[in-house]
């Protein structure tokens, strides 16, 4: 089996796939690629399984070596690209020889970008997934010298591209939470009549907003949440739970947002606005 190497592995970028889907109930975590869409883009445009493994980058890119021969796509945020001296932007497919090095650049317009290789990152499984995250996998982050598995060789088609414009929407799709109708009218006017501005307080286990929303709730016995649950904090903070978050919370679920939406938030930078609507 053929194997890359890490030469400069960014900040905070890891392994993902779909996730831990079903073991929620042990209080495991989702995880997975923060932005779904871009890494399924990834392996679609490779004919790989969704499921399969990607590297995720968080707004600096990696440098590798490949020591076989592979077919790689390059998703998510827009980057430059560089191999063997040829550049490239994303989303692209690039076909890679033995020996190259393969350096991608900052994001440039959102949060996450996602490598794809032909047949996925040949990864530890652990639950059911080969997602980084700390307690369940030894590997937290990707580090220099790291190692990687795949399979070499394959060729694939380049015809499915879709640069995902919907990624760059500010509207986010949700649904009423457990605890909407808890609000006032005017409150619930509030929330959904405002735009709200994407913290400096984020990862990959939830994104604060800076707006606050003045209200009298308590907190609720601890229970279920999901990715995409927003949370209202006593201090009236809105936290958007995203792939690495906790499976119960004791803060008021005011909202919860659409699969799309996760994705879509997801991309957006510190200062960027958001609002929401309610999917019926």
């Amino acid at each position: 089996m053929a194997r890359l190497t890490i030469l400069n592995p960014g900040f905070n970028s890891t392994i993902q796939d779909i996730g831990r889907l079903e073991y929620r109930a042990y209080g495991v975590p989702h995880s997975g690629a923060m932005d779904q869409d871009s890494s399924r883009l990834a392996n679609q445009l490779l004919n790989n399984q969704e499921s399969d493994a990607v590297i995720e980058m968080t707004l600096s890119g990696v440098e590798i070596i490949f020591s076989e021969p592979t077919q790689i796509a390059i998703t998510g945020a827009h980057c430059k690209i560089m191999l063997q001296h040829l550049g490239y932007e994303s989303p692209c497919v690039i076909a890679v020889k033995t020996g190259d090095v393969l350096q991608i650049g900052a994001a440039m317009d959102g949060n996450f970008i996602y490598l794809g290789i032909k047949n996925g990152f040949q990864t530890e499984v652990s639950l059911g997934s080969r997602s980084y995250y700390t307690g369940i996998l030894d590997s937290s982050f990707l580090k220099k010298g790291d190692h990687l598995l795949y399979d070499s060789g394959g060729v694939v088609s380049t015809d499915k591209f879709n640069d995902m414009e919907s990624k760059w929407n500010s509207s986010l799709k949700a649904y009423v939470g457990p605890e909407f109708y808890l609000l006032s009218r005017k409150q619930q006017e509030q929330l959904l009549g405002t735009s709200f501005t994407i913290s400096k307080l984020w990862n990959r286990m939830a994104f604060q907003l800076e707006e606050t929303l003045v209200h009298t709730l308590s907190a609720i016995k601890s229970s279920p949440v999901l990715p995409g649950t927003i949370q209202l904090t006593p201090d009236g903070k809105l936290i958007v739970l995203m792939r690495d978050a906790q499976t119960t919370g004791g803060y008021p679920r005011v909202l919860q947002l659409t699969e799309e939406a996760v994705n879509i938030i997801s991309q957006k930078r510190v200062g960027e606005a958001v609002d929401f609507i309610i999917k019926n």
